[in-house]
């Protein structure tokens, strides 16, 4: 349950930031983009990156981040590097994480149709 607190103060201080740097940022499809992920693989796709989960992401998360997108996976992954402390400095480690990922569950998740 910890983890969770933990991982929802970093969300809404990203989200906080996000609006500071509304300029540089569009926060509306960051708030989408994150409202679409869903909480819950939210946290497992933030811990498989940034954290160090032994547990890989689920199908199920899988399915969920293919039909947010790549532009989106990539706009909160670079949101959260650009606007946390710390964050940026592992960015060779977790930026690699982060395309593992989405490789893994573009191809779990197989085509996705189009959102309108």
């Amino acid at each position: 349950m910890a983890r969770l607190n933990s991982f929802s103060v970093v969300v809404v201080a990203t989200m906080l930031l996000a609006f500071v740097v509304a300029a540089e940022q569009d926060f509306d499809a960051l708030r989408t983009c994150s409202t679409k992920l869903g909480p819950d693989c939210g946290e497992e796709i933030f811990m498989n990156i940034f954290g160090h989960s032994s547990k890989p992401v689920s199908d199920n998360c899988c399915h969920s981040l293919a039909r947010i997108g790549l532009t989106c996976h990539n706009m909160l992954f670079d949101n959260i590097v650009n606007t946390q402390p710390g964050y940026k400095s592992n960015v060779t480690i977790t930026r690699p994480r982060s395309v593992q990922i989405w490789n893994k569950c573009s191809l779990v998740a197989g085509p996705v149709p189009p959102t309108a």
